[in-house]
């Protein structure tokens, strides 16, 4: 892949500490292998999940996080060329499924092996990211021209989004109540919205409040003034603790499902009323992650217009800034941050 790009050369990145803070270090490049794809990383979204990985020091220390990536191709193998020629303006899924097991066969790709094996290395908070031939080239989205960078690198995110409304057989005309209006909720309720539905949003902070009125939903509201809305045939958690599960199962109608969008905190054990979801036969659907596919859809919407990206990223911040950016997420300032590099 090239001798100028060995694995002895160096690359800024933003590396968890011991004490569980992000530094920007030098680090060596990954090394490539033949069949490997090098990109030279624009732009990558800071995500809840990034935080969620900081606070409980679920990964150990060294690792380089992030995953919400847009950058521009450097190498790639000459069999791609053709589609991926050098300067090919990109975004990657981070985890890819191999399409044919019988979890892919049922729509459950994080629960394929492949997806569960691979990533691109070493993460998206560095400076130059090795995209492994078990990516290529499924995993690579070309983003289409007039399409801003600090859009496409939300084709992560909203393809989460768009995964689990499939997942949860959203349709037109259904009453969904989004709890939690953070990045991740506001553009649940923007697909939900795309797709049809009536969409209620349950917040405590005013000004998300209003910013979600402004991306697709119908109604806002403070969790203690919720009653009188509902009931709901579906209801989507954003965060997940013992008050919004009670919630959910409060506002749910019988026959009707909750989406679980997030998890509960490390070792944090969650009651649940489960005679409720059995005798109204409550659905409790999960849905974790995304792949390529619903990428595309996801870039696909954002140029068509069906989803309006402008504003969901708030914050634009160099790289060496990313303590000041898990700072303001953990303050829940703005929606989301972006690091450039």
């Amino acid at each position: 892949m090239g001798e100028e790009f060995s694995r002895w050369e160096l690359m800024r990145a933003a590396v968890l500490s011991d004490d569980g803070r992000l530094r920007v270090e030098e680090i060596p490049l990954p090394p490539l292998d033949d069949g490997d794809m090098l990109l030279r990383t624009l732009y990558c979204g800071l995500c809840g999940s990034d935080l969620y990985k900081i606070r409980n020091r679920s990964v150990p220390s060294g690792t380089v996080l992030g995953h919400e990536v847009v950058g521009v191709v450097e190498r790639c193998p000459p069999q791609y060329e053709g589609s991926f020629p050098p300067g090919t303006l990109v975004t990657v899924s981070n985890h890819v499924p191999c399409g044919s097991c019988g979890h892919c066969a049922r729509g459950r790709i994080s629960s394929c092996e492949k997806f569960r094996r691979t990533s691109f290395e070493p993460g998206g908070f560095a400076e130059w990211i090795r995209v492994p031939s078990t990516h290529l080239p499924d995993g690579v989205v070309k983003v289409p021209d007039g399409l801003p960078e600090i859009h496409a690198l939300l084709a992560e995110p909203f393809g989460c989004c768009i995964r689990a409304a499939m997942r949860w057989g959203v349709r037109a005309g259904q009453r969904i109540m989004v709890i939690g209006l953070g990045p991740m909720g506001i553009m649940m309720s923007m697909v939900l919205s795309s797709s049809g539905a009536w969409v209620m949003g349950v917040e405590t902070l005013e000004e998300r409040r209003r910013r979600a009125l402004e991306k697709g939903c119908k109604e806002v509201c403070d969790p203690k003034e919720v009653d009188p809305f509902g009931p709901f045939e579906g209801v989507v958690l954003t965060a997940c603790n013992r008050e919004t599960l009670a919630l959910a199962l409060r506002c749910v109608e019988p026959g009707g499902w909750i989406g679980l969008f997030a998890g509960p905190s490390k070792g944090e054990i969650v009651e649940m009323a489960v005679q409720r979801l059995y005798k109204d036969e409550v659905d409790l659907i999960p849905s974790y992650s995304t792949g390529p596919e619903e990428m595309r859809v996801a870039i696909s919407m954002m140029k068509e217009g069906t989803l309006d990206p402008d504003g969901v990223v708030s914050h634009l911040l160099p790289i060496e800034d990313i303590e000041l950016a898990v700072e303001m997420a953990e303050a829940r300032v703005g929606l989301k941050t972006a690091l450039g590099f």
